[in-house]
């Protein structure tokens, strides 16, 4: 069952970078999304698995493998078109870029804009052309493949649930090497489960899955350290690179730290052994045509189309006329501080998420207050992000780390990975943001790996790891509980608009008009309203 578990990780995995590298293929072959993309990646992503995995698998445990594969599409399918995104990211610009791509925009060849503007031959809803044309793409192109076969913009974030059974699974398989089966399954929920990715697995942020497939590649990074030549540990990484690079800028740069960091690590080893030429040569023949491919190819509707228009890959960020999306963020006190005060007044403060807030206030760690509670349910909670026992789990990290130093000095990956991680955190302007540095629950996950292997008091590792889990549980059972319930009440105002006309005077959450399309509801815009759906997004009144 283990070796099936394993397979149907990484052939699920194969089958979403197929799915956003084929999608991009067809794109500058002028074939934009239809209803058959993602049957025909699957297809042909079980054609390809089978040659890869025919030494390993017998046909009797492929065919296994797949069966379970298609169960785990199937229920994140199902689960995601129940529940309807509640978050203001996810109904504006995430959903317009989806629904743009379903339609039959072409990001290689075209502008959102003027694609909008020719399908409606109006110009009356907000424009994120800016964010859809430029920002990077890979999720919005799974998103858009669902989608277009299901009829229904909010299966799309089947992909959350798909990615997070992908990097569960490949966490689990690999930690029971070094750790027993009960530990290894403990330690692998609460790496999947922390709160960014718990307060946004049913929205279509993206910020989750850079966490995930940023985790992936570090545990590949380790791997490939300890056996270089392994085939599979190289092809999860390339793929797991190819998806991240193209899901969100800050996760390309992540990713090309910690493997820049961790290639030196392999070459300093390789010099010490008299090999490092030969070692050079094979990372050369390696990376330069997996950075070609990423950027150049699946990338060449957002890096390589940035770079000819803007001269600037980045587009709109990091460019004197571009866009500036933190600044107004932060709260006012921020703007007078360095990188690591924000981060320390970031992670050591009640929790709020008031992005107009003066004043961040310090509390002490493990202590609770109720007006913490609401926003630790929030998608996005800013100050304390990482949860409101964070601060309290970081400090308790930080002394396992010290007292457990003689067990675990040997595993040197464990402090060169959290070398890198504060080196990002000095360089990061964005680091007091938990959803912008997710390499920083890297303490928390060495902490709890340190104590499962090395130390023998249950009771303490039992607590530690209860104290972790009750962190996450806040954002995953709140945010599961209000999603729940109020995609239970936004189905039946649907199910009642359902082919009628209403007037709508609501022009920000373009998303959301997708949502109509999917149950045939008519509308047009209007200056007057007396209900509202879709939590309080959308005002309107029925039309006559």
């Amino acid at each position: 069952m283990k070796k099936i578990l394993k397979h149907s990780a990484i052939f699920l995995l194969l089958f979403l970078c197929l799915m956003v590298t084929g999608t991009t293929l067809l794109f500058i072959a002028k074939i934009s999304i239809t209803r058959f993309h993602l049957l025909i990646f699957l297809i042909l992503s079980g054609v390809i698995y089978y040659f890869i995995s025919k030494k390993e698998l017998e046909k009797k445990s492929f065919f296994k493998m797949l069966s379970l594969s298609l169960i785990v599409i199937v229920l994140s399918t199902v689960i995601s078109t129940f529940m309807f995104d509640r978050s203001s990211d996810g109904n504006t610009y995430h959903k317009d870029a989806i629904g743009v791509l379903k339609e039959g925009f072409n990001p290689v060849y075209e502008e959102s804009d003027k694609f909008i503007l020719k399908r409606d031959n109006s110009k009356q809803l907000t424009n994120y052309a800016v964010w859809t044309d430029h920002y990077a793409k890979a999720n919005w192109i799974m998103a858009a493949n669902f989608y277009s076969l299901t009829g229904n913009i909010e299966s799309g974030k089947a992909m959350n649930l798909i990615s997070l059974y992908i990097v569960f699974v490949l966490l689990l398989v690999n930690l029971t090497k070094v750790l027993s089966k009960k530990k290894s399954l403990i330690l692998s929920l609460l790496i999947v489960f922390n709160p960014i990715v718990s307060s946004q697995i049913f929205t279509y942020y993206n910020d989750q899955l850079v966490c995930l497939y940023l985790f992936l590649s570090i545990l590949m990074l380790i791997k490939i350290d300890f056996d270089f030549k392994n085939k599979e540990n190289w092809f999860i990484y390339i793929l797991t690179f190819i998806l991240l690079a193209n899901t969100k800028f800050n996760g390309m740069g992540y990713l090309l730290v910690f493997s820049f960091f961790f290639v030196c690590k392999y070459l300093y080893s390789a010099y010490k052994k008299k090999e490092f030429l030969s070692l050079f040569k094979k990372l050369c023949i390696i990376f330069i045509p997996l950075f070609i491919f990423s950027f150049g190819v699946v990338g060449s509707h957002t890096y390589l189309k940035n770079t000819i228009d803007h001269k600037n890959p980045f587009f709109p960020l990091y460019d004197k006329n571009g866009e500036d999306i933190i600044t107004e963020q932060e709260p006012k006190s921020f703007l007078k501080m360095n990188n690591v005060s924000k981060w320390f007044y970031g992670t050591f403060s009640k929790a709020n998420n008031l992005r107009e807030n003066d004043n961040t206030t310090l509390k002490i760690p493990f202590t609770v207050y109720k007006s913490e509670l609401k926003p630790a349910m929030s998608n996005d909670l800013r100050i304390s992000g990482w949860g409101i026992l964070f601060s309290g789990l970081f400090i308790l990290s930080i002394i396992v780390l010290i007292t457990k130093y003689k067990n675990y000095k040997k595993e040197t990956y464990i402090l060169y990975s959290l070398g890198i991680t504060c080196l990002l955190v000095v360089v990061m302007s964005e680091s007091w943001w938990a959803r912008y540095n997710p390499y920083f629950y890297l303490f928390v996950i060495f902490g709890m790996y340190i104590m499962l292997k090395y130390n023998k008091n249950r009771i303490i590792n039992a607590l530690f790891g209860l104290l972790i889990a009750i962190n996450s549980l806040i954002p995953l059972l709140g945010n599961t509980y209000y999603t729940f319930t109020n995609s239970i009440k936004i189905r039946k105002d649907f199910k009642k608009l359902e082919n009628k006309k209403i007037i709508i005077i609501d022009k920000k959450y373009n998303g959301i008009y997708y949502n109509l399309k999917d149950y045939n509801i008519k509308f047009s815009f209007g200056d007057q309203a007396d209900k509202e759906m879709y939590y309080h997004y959308i005002n309107y009144k029925n039309s006559k």
